[in-house]
Protein backbone atom coordinates (compact mmCIF):
# COMPACT_ATOMS: atom_id res chain seq x y z
CA UNK A 1 0.00 0.00 0.00
CA UNK A 2 2.83 2.40 0.73
CA UNK A 3 4.88 1.64 -2.69
CA UNK A 4 1.70 2.52 -4.53
CA UNK A 5 1.06 5.90 -2.23
CA UNK A 6 4.07 6.64 -3.21
CA UNK A 7 3.99 6.10 -6.78
CA UNK A 8 1.36 8.07 -7.30
CA UNK A 9 2.95 11.01 -5.53
CA UNK A 10 5.77 10.68 -7.81
CA UNK A 11 3.71 10.46 -11.14
CA UNK A 12 1.30 13.15 -9.69
CA UNK A 13 4.82 15.43 -9.05
CA UNK A 14 6.12 14.80 -12.69
CA UNK A 15 2.76 15.90 -13.99
CA UNK A 16 2.31 18.98 -12.06
CA UNK A 17 5.92 19.98 -12.99
CA UNK A 18 4.47 20.41 -16.64
CA UNK A 19 1.21 22.09 -16.00
CA UNK A 20 3.40 24.94 -14.58
CA UNK A 21 2.30 28.63 -16.26
CA UNK A 22 5.65 29.53 -17.94
CA UNK A 23 6.53 33.17 -16.81
CA UNK A 24 5.40 35.06 -19.62
CA UNK A 25 2.35 34.01 -20.17
CA UNK A 26 2.07 34.56 -16.46
CA UNK A 27 2.45 38.26 -17.45
CA UNK A 28 -0.05 38.19 -20.07
CA UNK A 29 -2.54 36.94 -18.08
CA UNK A 30 -1.51 39.06 -14.72
CA UNK A 31 0.37 42.42 -16.07
CA UNK A 32 -0.28 42.94 -19.39
CA UNK A 33 -3.32 44.82 -19.12
CA UNK A 34 -1.91 47.70 -17.59
CA UNK A 35 1.97 47.08 -18.17
CA UNK A 36 1.18 46.46 -21.96
CA UNK A 37 2.62 44.26 -24.41
CA UNK A 38 6.09 45.67 -24.18
CA UNK A 39 6.06 46.71 -20.83
CA UNK A 40 5.15 50.78 -22.14
CA UNK A 41 3.03 51.60 -19.80
CA UNK A 42 0.05 54.14 -20.23
CA UNK A 43 1.18 57.41 -20.02
CA UNK A 44 -0.21 59.89 -17.48
CA UNK A 45 -1.14 56.37 -15.63
CA UNK A 46 0.50 53.33 -15.50
CA UNK A 47 4.45 53.06 -15.49
CA UNK A 48 6.66 52.18 -18.51
CA UNK A 49 8.83 49.29 -17.01
CA UNK A 50 10.57 48.61 -20.18
CA UNK A 51 14.79 49.84 -20.51
CA UNK A 52 13.88 51.14 -16.89
CA UNK A 53 12.66 48.63 -14.30
CA UNK A 54 16.12 47.12 -14.45
CA UNK A 55 17.47 50.48 -12.46
CA UNK A 56 16.06 49.78 -9.60
CA UNK A 57 17.83 46.85 -8.58
CA UNK A 58 21.00 49.17 -8.11
CA UNK A 59 18.97 49.94 -4.58
CA UNK A 60 18.27 47.81 -2.06
CA UNK A 61 14.92 49.84 -1.11
CA UNK A 62 14.58 49.69 -5.45
CA UNK A 63 14.72 46.03 -5.41
CA UNK A 64 12.33 45.91 -2.44
CA UNK A 65 9.58 48.37 -4.02
CA UNK A 66 8.97 45.77 -7.49
CA UNK A 67 8.03 43.17 -5.53
CA UNK A 68 5.88 45.35 -3.40
CA UNK A 69 3.75 47.49 -5.44
CA UNK A 70 0.45 46.09 -5.09
CA UNK A 71 0.25 45.05 -8.13
CA UNK A 72 2.93 42.50 -7.87
CA UNK A 73 2.76 41.57 -4.15
CA UNK A 74 -1.54 40.76 -4.15
CA UNK A 75 -1.01 39.55 -7.56
CA UNK A 76 -3.34 36.09 -7.46
CA UNK A 77 0.32 34.36 -7.88
CA UNK A 78 2.52 31.71 -5.60
CA UNK A 79 5.52 33.43 -4.32
CA UNK A 80 7.48 31.27 -6.85
CA UNK A 81 5.68 32.37 -9.54
CA UNK A 82 6.19 35.73 -8.89
CA UNK A 83 9.36 35.40 -8.36
CA UNK A 84 9.51 34.09 -11.96
CA UNK A 85 7.51 36.21 -13.76
CA UNK A 86 9.54 39.30 -12.23
CA UNK A 87 12.96 37.92 -13.24
CA UNK A 88 11.46 37.13 -16.69
CA UNK A 89 10.51 40.55 -16.85
CA UNK A 90 13.67 42.33 -15.85
CA UNK A 91 15.63 39.98 -18.35
CA UNK A 92 13.23 40.47 -21.24
CA UNK A 93 12.50 44.13 -20.65
CA UNK A 94 15.41 45.47 -18.94
CA UNK A 95 18.48 43.62 -19.11
CA UNK A 96 20.87 46.41 -19.84
CA UNK A 97 19.59 48.36 -17.13
CA UNK A 98 20.11 45.49 -14.48
CA UNK A 99 23.58 45.64 -12.00
CA UNK A 100 26.45 43.80 -13.65
CA UNK A 101 25.52 41.26 -10.89
CA UNK A 102 21.82 40.74 -10.83
CA UNK A 103 20.54 38.57 -8.20
CA UNK A 104 17.49 37.01 -9.57
CA UNK A 105 14.31 37.12 -7.01
CA UNK A 106 13.41 34.03 -5.20
CA UNK A 107 10.39 32.91 -3.20
CA UNK A 108 11.43 33.31 -0.29
CA UNK A 109 12.21 36.71 -0.95
CA UNK A 110 9.00 37.43 -2.56
CA UNK A 111 7.05 35.98 0.82
CA UNK A 112 9.23 38.65 2.76
CA UNK A 113 8.27 41.65 0.75
CA UNK A 114 4.54 40.49 0.27
CA UNK A 115 4.30 40.60 4.29
CA UNK A 116 5.17 44.84 3.74
CA UNK A 117 2.26 46.34 2.98
CA UNK A 118 3.94 49.58 0.51
CA UNK A 119 1.68 53.29 1.32
CA UNK A 120 2.20 56.00 -0.99
CA UNK A 121 3.42 53.96 -4.41
CA UNK A 122 4.07 57.28 -6.57
CA UNK A 123 6.08 58.74 -3.88
CA UNK A 124 7.92 56.04 -3.06
CA UNK A 125 8.67 55.43 -6.95
CA UNK A 126 9.25 59.30 -7.34
CA UNK A 127 12.07 59.43 -4.38
CA UNK A 128 13.73 56.10 -5.34
CA UNK A 129 13.85 57.36 -9.42
CA UNK A 130 15.47 61.16 -7.99
CA UNK A 131 17.77 58.88 -5.86
CA UNK A 132 18.70 56.76 -8.82
CA UNK A 133 18.74 60.15 -11.38
CA UNK A 134 21.33 60.98 -8.75
CA UNK A 135 23.26 58.23 -9.25
CA UNK A 136 23.52 58.39 -13.20
CA UNK A 137 20.46 56.22 -13.89
CA UNK A 138 17.38 57.64 -16.71
CA UNK A 139 14.53 56.18 -14.61
CA UNK A 140 11.15 56.52 -16.47
CA UNK A 141 8.51 58.87 -15.03
CA UNK A 142 4.94 57.07 -14.19
CA UNK A 143 3.45 56.87 -17.73
CA UNK A 144 7.13 58.02 -19.93
CA UNK A 145 6.98 56.07 -23.22
CA UNK A 146 9.64 54.00 -23.91
CA UNK A 147 12.13 55.57 -25.90
CA UNK A 148 12.24 52.28 -27.85
CA UNK A 149 11.00 48.68 -27.70
CA UNK A 150 12.60 46.81 -24.95
CA UNK A 151 14.95 44.06 -26.35
CA UNK A 152 13.20 41.29 -27.52
CA UNK A 153 10.15 42.89 -27.78
CA UNK A 154 8.10 42.46 -31.58
CA UNK A 155 6.46 44.91 -33.29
Amino acid sequence: MKWQALMFLSVFSAAATTWATPPDQLYTLNCWGCHQPHAQGIPGSVPRLANSMGYFLHLPEGRAYLAEVPGVSAAPLTDDEVAQVLNWMLRTFSKPQLPERFEPYTAAEIRQCRMHKLVGVSGTRRRLAAKLRSMGFEVAEDGDRAPALAPGAKH
